[in-house]
C-alpha cells in the first residue's frame, strides 16, 4: 500500500493553501490552474524568477504572493 504523502500550509495571498509536502512553485502554479506566463511569483518577500519555478521548494509557512499582470491602454 502506498503511504499517503505529508501536507503543508502556506500563506498563498492571505490565504491558507494546503499543499503536498515536497511542493515547488511550479506545482503551486498547476494547483490554482495558472500557465505562469502572466504571473509574478514573490516567496517570502523574495521574487522567484520563471526559471527558478520548477526547483524553488516550498515549506510550511511560506508566503506566497501570486501577481497577476492585467494589459490595458
Amino acid at each position: 500500500m502506498k503511504e499517503m504523502s505529508q501536507m503543508i500550509t502556506i500563506d498563498l495571498n492571505g490565504q491558507q493553501q494546503p499543499l503536498p509536502a515536497d511542493s515547488a512553485i511550479s506545482d503551486l502554479l498547476a494547483i490554482v490552474g495558472s500557465d505562469g506566463k502572466s504571473v509574478a511569483v514573490v516567496v517570502n518577500e523574495c521574487i522567484i524568477r520563471p526559471e527558478q519555478r520548477s526547483t524553488h521548494k516550498l515549506y510550511a509557512g511560506d508566503c506566497v504572493e501570486l501577481l497577476m499582470f492585467a494589459g490595458g491602454g
